[in-house]
Parts: C-alpha cells; sequence; structure tokens
C-alpha cells in the first residue's frame, strides 16, 4: 500500500511539472504570435504609408536610390577588374617550369572564377538598373520638368558599354 501512494505522488508531480513546463512554452508562444501579429500588422500600415504617397514620389525616390547604387555597382566592378588584371598579370609571370606551377595556378584561377562570377552578377543588376533609371529620368523630366539630360547621356554610355562587353 505504501508503494501505491509513493507511485501515486509521483505520478501527481510528474503531471504537475509536466503542466507547468506546457503553461511556460504556451505562454511563450503567445507572446511570439502577438509580437508577430504587430508587425504584421506594422507591415500592412507601412504599405497603407506607401500607397498613400503620390507616383511622382515614388519616381523621384527610385531615380536617386537607383543613382546611388549604379554608382556603387560600377565602383565595385571596376574594383573587381582592376583586382582580376593584377591576377592575371601574377600568373602570367608564374614559372610553367617549376613543378609547383599547376598548384599555384589552380589556387590562383578559383578565387579569379569567383570574382569573375560576382562581376558577371553585378553586370546583370546594371543591365536590369540601367532601363529603370531611363524610365524614371525621363518621367521625371516629362512630369516635373528636371533636366535630367546630363544623367540619362551618362546612362546611355553605361548602357552601350555592357552591350559592347556582352558583344566581344
Amino acid at each position: 500500500m505504501q508503494n501505491v501512494g509513493i507511485t501515486s505522488t509521483m505520478i501527481w508531480f510528474v503531471a504537475g511539472a509536466g503542466t507547468m513546463v506546457l503553461l511556460y512554452y504556451a505562454a511563450s508562444l503567445s507572446h511570439a504570435w502577438r509580437g508577430s501579429g504587430r508587425v504584421a500588422a506594422s507591415r500592412s500600415a507601412g504599405r497603407t504609408r506607401l500607397a498613400a504617397v503620390s507616383l511622382d514620389t515614388h519616381i523621384a525616390t527610385e531615380w536617386t536610390d537607383g543613382r546611388i547604387r549604379l554608382e556603387a555597382l560600377l565602383a565595385l566592378i571596376e574594383t573587381l577588374a582592376a583586382s582580376l588584371e593584377r591576377e592575371v598579370a601574377t600568373l602570367n609571370r608564374l614559372d610553367t617550369s617549376d613543378p609547383l606551377y599547376e598548384r599555384a595556378a589552380r589556387n590562383m584561377v578559383s578565387p579569379a572564377l569567383r570574382r569573375l562570377t560576382f562581376d558577371q552578377h553585378l553586370r546583370d543588376e546594371c543591365r536590369v538598373l540601367v532601363p529603370l533609371l531611363e524610365f524614371c529620368g525621363r518621367d521625371l523630366a516629362e512630369s516635373q520638368g528636371m533636366n535630367t539630360t546630363e544623367q540619362l547621356a551618362a546612362l546611355a554610355e553605361i548602357k552601350a558599354a555592357i552591350q559592347s562587353v556582352d558583344r566581344g
């Protein structure tokens, strides 16, 4: 009989501890769920605010942000090109008769290929960004009377340079 009492007490203790753990996790999930509801509500409020902003403001913002992004992309492409030129020069200086030539060349080629792949992705982003900026520049010139002729000419040069790289 005494064993039944101890067993019963242990079962009640484990059940109580399990209930406490369950309540703790339920409370934690409840707080996380309510927090995510606030985030979703704030995101929808942000969308509402964005919808309330005029189209002219959106286009002007894209024009400004896009030009900054394009400038950063072009600077990064230029840096990558200089880095690749240095690596090619270093590869050309390697002695082909050296027994370690193959290993040294392989160690240099892998990072160069990685840079080339990254450069290609940057150029792809430029290919998408330039037409958007051309649209924004023309629209701002027509709708708001901004003088964007210099920027549009520069965009045309960038577009031609990207196309010439694609061809050759």
